[in-house]
């Protein structure tokens, strides 16, 4: 009892000077006078530092113990409605989604015209279009974000607060999932701490409200049915994902049973059935700006394929392609091997899926923007890595590159923001986690039948 008290004690204080942050100094941060990113981004590492404790406090002593999941639960609820009312100041995707929203609800498809299209003219106002970004360039994203977008927008048309409620209910439903996930695998449930407190999922979620944290909800059903089997299920579940961010494709390879069609035919039937209605009208312009988004043009914070060609003197576009081709190359051999590797138990699925995330966030050679992160949180809460915690923090120092423009960030501190992600990655694959399993049990010793393979955190793959 005694050491029960001194981590909730501890937990709460931590909260407790996180939610000052959030509430007091995030406000002021937006509006200085100087650089308002450079000053986020030191308040966004206090934080982090203050979250990387209180993380360390949970994985040095896991407890079931419903006192301090309330306090978890309570203080990662509160650091997202203090910043219901905050002004944008990280990304101005948001508008973006706010424009799509009006276009759907004025009978427009919204691949058709770019906001700047005279077509679209009598749509405009001083609130929402000014701030749209890329306004000559048709919308990137896809069908399932363009269907939430318009459903949101027919709820509460042309508004923030509106939009940041949705994704609030997103990260109640995910964390609803994510103690359920923790639980069949024979978890306390103290780690939801890792995802509910991070830094990254509370700023790029509810304060700059990006649509990532939309298919988190998805992605852990996928992965809730594919443990138990449901093929069909899970591939329509991760279909529905696909369809509001793309990238949570590289599951399906992973998760694929040879031999198993209804789990590729789920996933291939919803995203087609949610591309159709958005043929209609738009045709092959239905990709939008995607085509683009592989352009130089939309590097940022570029990882390992910068590494590869610019950091080390081989610039130009040929360099570039090259390198491009190389590491989705490497990317397809690697998800192959997982996949090859990956056990068919619910400890193997959350294995090959978290080690898909990874392959995906080391060896993607496009943009990494910081809420492209956001999907990773969720698989550190059921096993907590030393270098995707600190990658979940880096990747907030990418925003200074808006304040060194247009040199871009010096090659110094995007080695400070990488370097020690690949030597911690290659620290625990020395070291084969032991992962948090019980030893004496299953991933979950109250239900027969599912056995441990391998540790949680030993890598599937080669």
């Amino acid at each position: 009892m005694r050491e029960a008290w001194r981590v909730r004690v501890l937990v709460g204080g931590l909260g407790l000077f996180s939610l000052l942050g959030y509430a007091l100094a995030f406000p002021r941060a937006a509006r200085s006078a100087q650089e308002p990113l450079v000053v986020f981004v030191g308040l966004s590492l206090g934080l982090f530092l203050l979250f990387l404790l209180a993380a360390w406090m949970v994985v040095r002593h896991p407890s079931a113990d419903r006192v301090l999941l309330g306090l978890i639960l309570g203080f990662g609820l509160l650091f997202r409605l203090v910043l219901l009312p905050s002004p944008v100041v990280l990304s101005s995707d948001v508008y973006r989604y706010l424009w799509d929203g009006r276009v759907q609800r004025a009978g427009i498809n919204p691949y058709r015209h770019p906001p700047a299209d005279e077509a679209l003219a009598p749509l405009r106002d001083p609130a929402v279009f000014p701030h749209v970004n890329r306004p000559i360039k048709p919308t990137v994203y896809p069908p399932g974000a363009q269907a939430l977008f318009a459903a949101v927008a027919a709820v509460t048309p042309d508004s923030l607060l509106g939009w940041r409620l949705f994704l609030l209910g997103c990260e109640v439903a995910t964390a609803v999932l994510l103690l359920g996930l923790l639980a069949r695998m024979g978890l306390p449930p103290s780690g939801i701490l890792l995802y509910a407190w991070a830094p990254l999922a509370v700023f790029e979620g509810v304060q700059a409200g990006h649509v990532d944290v939309a298919f988190l909800p998805a992605l852990l059903l996928a992965l809730r049915w594919r443990q138990e089997g449901r093929a069909g299920p899970a591939g329509a579940a991760l279909g529905v994902a696909v369809l509001l961010k793309l990238y949570p494709a590289v599951l399906l390879p992973v998760w694929w049973r040879r031999g198993e069609w209804r789990f590729p035919a789920a996933c291939a039937g919803v995203v087609a059935a949610g591309y159709l209605p958005y043929l209609v009208g738009a045709g092959s312009g239905v990709t939008g700006f995607l085509p683009e988004y592989f352009g130089s043009g939309e590097d940022f914070n570029v990882g390992l394929r910068f590494f590869l060609t610019e950091g080390v003197g081989l610039a130009g576009e040929v360099a570039r392609g090259a390198a491009m081709v190389l590491l989705f190359g490497l990317l397809g051999v690697v998800l192959v091997a997982i996949a090859r590797r990956r056990t068919e138990d619910p400890v193997g699925i959350f294995r090959a899926g978290m080690a898909a995330v990874a392959a995906y966030l080391i060896l993607v050679p496009t943009a990494m923007h910081p809420w492209y992160v956001l999907w990773v949180l969720p698989f550190t809460a059921v096993q907590p890595s030393a270098a995707w915690l600190y990658f979940s923090g880096a990747v907030s120092l990418s925003y200074l590159k808006y304040a060194w423009e247009p040199a871009g960030l010096p090659l110094w501190l995007r080695a400070v923001e990488y370097f020690p992600l690949y030597g911690l990655l290659a620290w625990e694959w020395g070291r084969g986690r032991a992962g948090l399993l019980p030893k004496d049990a299953g991933p979950d010793s109250r239900r027969p039948g599912l056995r441990r393979s391998a540790p949680v955190g030993q890598p599937p793959c080669p």
